[in-house]
């Protein structure tokens, strides 16, 4: 018998936002963290980007987090590259181009954190939505005809539930280390440490009121640089870990530091001190650049860095693991309340692509910064190039791709939304197009012209899958189209997808160049049996999704 309906095992970033946000949209939920150790307790990653804002506001830590005295922070500032002359990203850089939300939290800056502190505020945010708590040492999955039913602590004792989730960050969980796929490219090191008596310069740092993260190139690698706190710094060295040639890494974290001419000049009068008592003065980390080979599996989820990590380049660390946490809230939500429409593989199988897609989409991004070591522009044209797929405007630059990705607003994709009726409303609101329309109005997009007969140009696949509806907590059905266009890159290669209503699923075999609009409209009013009141309704829709394919070059 279960007596848990969700345990999740980890009570970090991830661990703690999935909770809330559960709890909070399903109140019922009988839900338990299972945290090994005591809070507050010491973790790497104190710098945030500012959509995870919208998720702090949802889970209910917002005001916490922001009244919490953590250093401002409006975006960073990147010596690195062909140029002598730092390069900025600021966050308020897409408030430019895209309208506020009005009720949503704000996006224009966020915070460097006190990790310990920031994780107290997320855990205590999840007990306010009713959360369980418990100090627990997992040692032991228990399994029961090869789905996992709970686990087993260092007492002896079990516990059950419906659905394990693993949120126990990069230490893993129970033999996971084993299911993970490092990168072969990005085998990199981190080593990194905390300063008193720095020095702010204002073009690369701001200063404590308006605050950048540092990031600087240098001969062995790269560092951060950016205070968590007003009397403390976190520097970081990241470099291959085939360059310490037999080195000690804290030899050449300093050294690294040492000869680095903007360090040296920030850091010339501060001291190296532990974080806390009898913690070492520098961290290492090795090959932490690595995706989950079973991000699901039956009766088990991993979820945050448990899940995968990419780089700490763009500091996206504690927002992919809230991110995927609050996607999978919703999904485990959807599951839990039985709706028949989805099963369980359809919905935990959608959140996995999410997790995995996402965290490609930030490797490829990452993958460009270490190889083309050169011009700003060259690094935001490839963010451009990531997002073609998903239909980015061609109103906005390649500076607010850039931006889109450093800000966590690209893992956002569309917002969508549960239709009214059969066609009553847009199966989604596309957030791209939102972002360079103030007004919120549709900007312009490929026209379908009268007597067009559209084509799909590759081969099609579609599968049942979900996504979930913004702000309600659940995921709703949706069908997947993938197009393998063989022309647009030498070979079979999958460069485009897109969401639509499962109703819409027979008009993607009429998509042969035979069929105009009118005729789409007819063959589909037939096979989903809609009557005439719907027609006007069903025209628009169709002309949507079929300009929506046209947009993103998978149909002509």
């Amino acid at each position: 018998m279960m007596d848990l309906d969700v345990l999740i095992v980890g009570g970090g970033p991830a661990g703690s936002t999935l909770a809330a946000i559960l709890k909070k949209h399903r109140p019922e939920t009988r839900l338990l963290v299972l945290e090994r150790d005591d809070f507050p307790r010491f973790h790497v990653g104190e710098t945030l980007v500012s959509d995870v804002n919208l998720i702090l506001d949802e889970m209910g830590a917002y005001d916490a987090v922001a009244a919490a005295g953590f250093v401002k922070k409006v975006g960073a500032a990147f010596r690195w590259g062909l140029s002598p002359e730092p390069w900025y990203l600021n966050f308020a850089t897409l408030d430019e181009v895209r309208p506020s939300e009005p009720g949503r939290a704000q996006t224009s800056f966020t915070w460097h954190v006190d990790r310990p502190v920031y994780d107290q505020l997320l855990k205590e945010a999840a007990l306010r939505q009713g959360a369980a708590w418990e100090k627990g040492d997992v040692r032991a999955l228990v399994e029961e005809g090869g789905r996992v039913v709970g686990v087993r602590l260092a007492d002896g004792t079990e516990r059950r539930a419906r659905f394990v989730v693993d949120a126990t960050g990069q230490a893993g969980l129970c033999g996971s280390l084993s299911q993970r796929v490092v990168d072969p490219h990005l085998q990199n090191m981190a080593s990194w440490g905390y300063y008193r008596n720095f020095k702010l310069e204002a073009p690369l740092n701001g200063d404590l009121s308006a605050s950048r993260a540092f990031i600087v190139a240098h001969a062995y690698g790269w560092s951060w640089f950016f205070p968590i706190r007003e009397d403390l710094v976190s520097v970081g060295v990241v470099t291959h870990r085939d360059d310490l040639r037999g080195e000690r890494p804290e030899v050449l974290f300093q050294r690294a530091v040492a000869e680095c001419p903007e360090l040296a000049r920030l850091l010339g009068e501060a001291e190296l001190v532990p974080y806390a008592e009898g913690a070492p003065l520098v961290h290492v980390i090795r090959d932490y650049s690595y995706i989950s080979g079973a991000i699901v599996q039956p009766g088990l989820v991993r979820v945050g860095d448990a899940a995968g990590f990419v780089d700490p380049i763009l500091s996206v660390g504690c927002f992919l693991g809230q991110s995927g946490a609050r996607h999978l809230a919703y999904s485990l939500r959807t599951l839990l309340d039985g709706d028949a429409r989805l099963d369980e593989t359809t919905v935990l199988d959608a959140y996995a692509d999410h997790v995995a897609e996402t965290l490609r989409a930030f490797r490829e991004i990452t993958w460009f910064f270490y190889r083309f070591n050169e011009r700003e522009d060259a690094w935001w044209a490839q963010a451009r190039a990531q997002l073609e797929g998903v239909g980015f405007p061609a109103l906005a630059t390649d500076r607010h791709a850039f931006s889109a990705f450093a800000t966590g607003f690209a893992a956002r994709k569309a917002v969508f939304r549960e239709p009214n009726g059969v066609f009553g409303e847009p199966f989604f609101e596309d957030a791209f197009r939102r972002l360079v329309n103030p007004d919120g109005s549709p900007s312009p997009r490929p026209t379908l012209q009268r007597g067009a007969r559209p084509k799909l140009l590759g081969r099609l696949e579609q599968r049942a899958s979900a996504v979930p509806v913004d702000g309600a907590g659940k995921v709703i059905p949706a069908l997947r189209i993938e197009v393998f266009t063989p022309t647009a890159h030498g070979g079979d290669t999958l460069v485009r997808r897109l969401f639509v209503p499962p109703s819409m699923a027979p008009m993607f075999a009429w998509l042969d160049g035979t069929h105009d609009l009118a005729a789409l409209v007819r063959r589909l009013q037939a096979e989903l049996r809609v009557g005439s009141e719907h027609e006007a309704a069903l025209v628009r829709y169709v002309r949507s999704v079929v300009e929506g394919l046209v947009e993103r070059r998978l149909a002509a």
